[in-house]
């Protein structure tokens, strides 16, 4: 029985992949690992020469997706296939600091109530050459996460390590964010199920940001979609006046009128007036318009 699982996601990442494998070779644990390379259907030559290699010559189990999904059903995949409880998700450009497993590993046996580690991390942006520790210490109070410090200054790293029963408690990653903000969707949920985390007051990954790769789209109508689809999470935290304010002026100027005008007519009690007034001219412009 492998005492972690490795879930690393590949989509045209060629040699960079053998970074990623390496920095998992610096652990006492690598034995005892079962490692999943998850292929989003890679069209690039150099890819699909090493995961053929990989394939043939180490015990590495690759997973193909049968079409370019996105990065939330190549998550989905090794996750499902994932033998060990305690899984830790790797982007095939990304890399671990040495001994990361043996911490994760020790940690998860170490406080068993614990459904989700997360720790720093090395922002690194591959194009300038530059490196930034991201702390979340601020984010750590009394043993329990601050979640509205969290929502207010989202820092949290998508690929923190979790149990499989975590992923499945909070339904996977949704598809509908697959190619821009998966892990932010998918740590909602599981902050949105009460699971327990545990933080780690040392960097656990090393991000390479470029502006071409797995996470490169960021796209800010998907934040608006995503802030929608948790309103009910946020306002624990936030007054609902402040969230659908918020959203009703993220769509406003793109002028979607199915948007607006659903959004006003669920919502039309908590919108500001400015607000108010806006929808009542965007509505009579639309009835002109016809």
């Amino acid at each position: 029985m492998f005492k972690i699982s490795i879930v690393l996601c590949v989509y045209n990442e060629g040699t960079l992949i053998f970074n990623a494998l390496r920095s998992l070779y610096q652990n006492q644990l690598f034995n005892n690992c079962e490692i999943l390379i998850v292929d989003d259907c890679s069209n690039d030559t150099v890819t699909l020469r090493l995961l053929q290699l990989l394939q043939r010559f180490t015990r590495f189990k690759i997973i193909s997706s049968p079409a370019n999904l996105g990065l939330s059903n190549s998550r989905n995949l090794g996750f499902l296939n994932a033998k060990s409880e305690y899984v830790v998700p790797l982007d095939a450009d990304d890399t671990l600091p040495p001994n990361t497993l043996d911490i994760i590993y020790q940690t998860f046996t170490d406080h068993p109530e614990c459904d989700f580690i997360f720790g720093d991390y090395y922002v690194n942006e591959t194009d300038e050459g530059t490196s930034t520790l991201i702390s979340l210490n601020t984010h750590w109070e009394s043993r329990n996460i601050n979640i509205k410090r969290l929502l207010a200054d989202w820092k949290l790293l998508g690929t923190s390590p979790c149990k499989k029963s975590t992923w499945k408690q909070a339904g996977g990653y949704s598809k509908k964010y697959s190619h821009s903000i998966q892990d932010v969707d998918f740590w909602l949920k599981v902050l949105a199920n009460n699971l327990t985390g545990h933080y780690l007051n040392q960097p656990i990954y090393n991000w390479n940001k470029a502006t071409s790769g797995m996470n490169a789209t960021f796209d800010r109508i998907n934040m608006l979609y995503l802030l929608e689809d948790h309103a009910e999470f946020y306002s624990k935290f936030q007054t609902k006046q402040y969230i659908y304010n918020k959203i009703f002026e993220g769509y406003y100027p793109y002028k979607n009128k199915h948007k607006l005008l659903n959004l006003g007519r669920r919502h039309f009690f908590y919108l500001s007036l400015l607000n108010k007034l806006r929808l009542v001219n965007f509505s009579l412009k639309s009835i002109i318009g016809k």
